[in-house]
This record gives structure tokens, sequence and C-alpha cells, in this order.
């Protein structure tokens, strides 16, 4: 691929990444403010976004079948990708302008049903951009590549991402997420004007049906060993990205602000780690990278519990060194996985003779997000544990942050049965 294109290609990286980066961890301030009522009960904002990521899970299947089976003049992908934008930054921005500034039903009512469609929009835009990847390039380096730009982009977006709390101290809510909704919307514009299928690609399509395609998604081997440790490992980083605002708030009894100090530098480990992980996996592969990447976030995260007992500086300056060293390990997962996906969408390719893309990305999507809906339904009981149950506590909080770092060891224990190392 020309250079340009896999630029083009890996802008879309921020659009799939920052909306969703900012709902797990702004969303939950929006709806429950550690410093006034909550709009919603927290049992049942929890209970919402996890039922909004069931149905994305529900969606990301349907979405990858129809996109594999499309025959659109403009392609199997790209439909999905122009018509699906606009509707989803919408969505999104709406979601944090709830009708009643105190405790209601109304509130809870309104999250819900754009909960719904932001999730399910949400599947109908990344599911057939991340089935793109593979789908463009056959070859195992260049994915490895086009996985690095678009972690570049997507590393941009978790910098925006990092100065939300320091735009919605300053600006509002509004400004906030209409700058991450304008943003999301300009940063596929690229890839959708330029991004090309390879021809042909649609007539490798399948004519399998729904069922049978899922089914075959299901019982292949490889495909569940990667599902399984990234979707445990989903609700540790997303349940770590939660954390963060509250332990600032409610351990550290900073502001909004000083989340983004703290982000800086875990987002520049994380730049400088993706290409350090890019140029590992040319040397050592794929798979102990993989490894890499879990347990050293498992061993990173175990020792949250403990910042304010390190003999180094205050509790905030232990944090930041802990949530930099963090960043290297999560470096590797957002490499990594999608390229290992690739190799198991061409190893089943060669055993039944058919692409099917979007249909596996779509169904790794579904366990995925009931990982990250269960992390948000933990984070609205776990930080209340010792006490009254309108408040957060430092001891909750730190509950939860083992609960995040033993999800990358389970994540860890899991891909060690891995059976496809390498595939070029």
């Amino acid at each position: 691929m020309p250079p340009r294109q896999r630029v083009f290609y890996g802008m879309g990286g921020l659009t799939v990444v920052l909306p969703d980066l900012v709902i797990m961890q702004w969303l939950l301030v929006r709806y429950l403010p550690a410093d006034g009522p909550p709009l919603v009960t927290p049992a049942v904002f929890g209970t919402l976004v996890l039922l909004g990521r069931l149905v994305e899970g529900v969606a990301n299947p349907l979405v990858g079948h129809w996109s594999d089976v499309c025959r659109h003049r403009w392609g199997r992908r790209m439909p999905f990708l122009r018509l699906g934008i606009l509707p989803f930054v919408l969505a999104f921005f709406l979601l944090f302008h709830p009708p009643v500034g105190e405790t209601h039903w109304l509130n809870a009512v309104y999250a819900a049903g754009l909960l719904v469609a932001y999730f399910t929009l949400f599947a109908a835009v990344g599911t057939p951009y991340l089935a793109l990847m593979p789908e463009i390039s056959a070859s195992s380096r260049e994915r490895v590549d086009l996985m690095t730009i678009q972690s570049v982009f997507m590393m941009l977006g978790t910098f925006v991402f990092a100065g939300a709390g320091a735009l919605r101290d300053y600006c509002g809510w509004t400004a906030m997420a209409g700058m991450i909704a304008l943003l999301a919307a300009v940063f596929l514009l690229p890839t959708i004007a330029t991004t090309k299928e390879r021809s042909g690609s649609a007539a490798a399509s399948t004519p399998f049906g729904l069922r049978r395609s899922v089914g075959l998604t299901l019982r292949n081997r490889p495909f569940r060993y990667v599902v399984a440790a990234t979707s445990v490992y989903w609700f540790g980083l997303s349940g770590m990205l939660a954390l963060i605002p509250m332990w600032v708030r409610v351990g550290l009894s900073g502001r909004d602000s000083d989340v983004t100090l703290l982000m800086i530098p875990y987002l520049l480990m994380n730049l400088a780690f993706f290409f350090v992980f890019n140029a590992l996996s040319r040397r050592f592969g794929k798979y102990p990278l993989m490894l890499a990447a879990f347990l050293g976030t498992a061993l990173v995260v175990a020792l949250f519990p403990f910042v304010g007992r390190f003999p180094l500086g205050s509790p905030f300056l232990q944090t930041a060194i802990l949530l930099t060293a963090a960043g290297a390990p999560v470096a590797g997962f957002v490499v990594l996985p999608y390229v290992v996906l690739a190799d198991v969408v061409d190893d089943d390719a060669r055993t039944t003779g058919r692409r099917r893309e979007a249909v596996f990305f779509g169904t790794q999507g579904i366990f995925q997000k009931v990982g990250i809906g269960l992390a948000t339904m933990a984070f609205a009981v776990v930080p209340y544990l010792g006490g009254d149950g309108h408040a957060m506590t430092p001891a909750g909080l730190k509950v939860m942050a083992l609960f995040c770092a033993l999800a990358g060891l389970v994540a860890f224990l899991i891909f060690l049965g891995y059976p496809l190392r390498e595939t070029e």
C-alpha cells in the first residue's frame, strides 16, 4: 500500500477510540458526579450501560454478517461508514445533555434510549472499519505497520481524551462533547474518501446464513482464545480508565483537570511503546508480546492499592509513576490484538475457502462489550464498599483496582493456550 493510503486508513483509528474512551471515563462522571447529586442512581446507571453494551455486542455480529454479504456499489464496508458516521457522533453528543439536572426518572429513560442508539451506531461504524484492515492488506508485516499507524492516531485521540477533564473544567460539558464529536467525524473522512477495498473482495464474501457464519466463528479454536483473553483484559482496562477520575477526586482530593496531568505521561509512554512493540513483534512474533502486555498490565495495576505507602514523593506523584508504567504494556494491547485476529481470519479462510472478516470482528465485539459493560456495572457497586452507599470510598476504589489487575492476569493465563502462534 502507498504510504499516504496507510495514513488515511489509520486516521480512522481516532474515530473508533476517542468517543468510546470518553464514554468509558466521563459519562460516569456526568451522571454520577462526585460533587453533586446523581442524575440517576448508581445501580440504574450501571445497569443501563451494561444493557447498552449487550445491545452493541448483539449488533456487532449482525452488522459484521451484513457487511460481509453486502453487494453495494461502494463496496462491503463503505456504506456503513458513510451512512453511519453522522448519526453516531450526534448520539454521542446528546448523551452528555441529560434533560434534568437532578436525580429523575427522565434522565434514566433519556440515557437508556441514547445508549442503545450510540452503541448500535458504534457497531455499525466500528466493525466495518476494523474489518477493512485484513481486506486491504494480505501481508502480516504490512498489517503490523497499518496497526502501528492506526495506533498513532488512536494515541492522538487518547491525548485529546486526556485533555477532556481540563476542557470540561474550563468550558463545560457541551464544548467537550462537541469537540469530541467533531473530531470523530472529521478523522474518518479520509478513510471514507480514499480507502479502496481489494478488487474481488466482495466476490470472496460467502452467502452463509448468519447462524452458520457465527457458529463457524465460535467453533474456531484460535478465535476462542483471542476473544476470551481480550474480553477479560477489556474488563480490566475499561475499569482502570474509569477509575482514574474518581481516584483523583476521592483518593487524591484533586480536580478533573488533574486527570489530564496524570494521563499525559501515560499517553507518552503509550506512544513510545507502539514503536517498541512494532519492532519487537518483527523479531519475536506477536504471541509472546501479547502475553507480555497482559501480564505487564496486571503487575503494574496491582500496585495501585499501595499508593501512599511507597517512600517516594506524594500520593499524586506515585499515581503518576504507576499510570505511566501502565502505558507500556497497554500499548502492546492497542497494537497487537487486531493483527492477531487478522491471522485467525486468514487461517479460517484457508480452512473454509471463505473470507468473513467482519463477522469475526463483530462476534469478538459481543464478548468484549460484555466485558466493558460488566466493568461499568462493577464500578456502580465496588467503589462504594465501606461507605454509606452514596459516595465512593478510597477502600472501594482500591478493591476495584485489584479487580482490574486480576483481569490482566486471567487474560495472560488464557492466552497461554493460543494455538496459532504465527502466520505469514
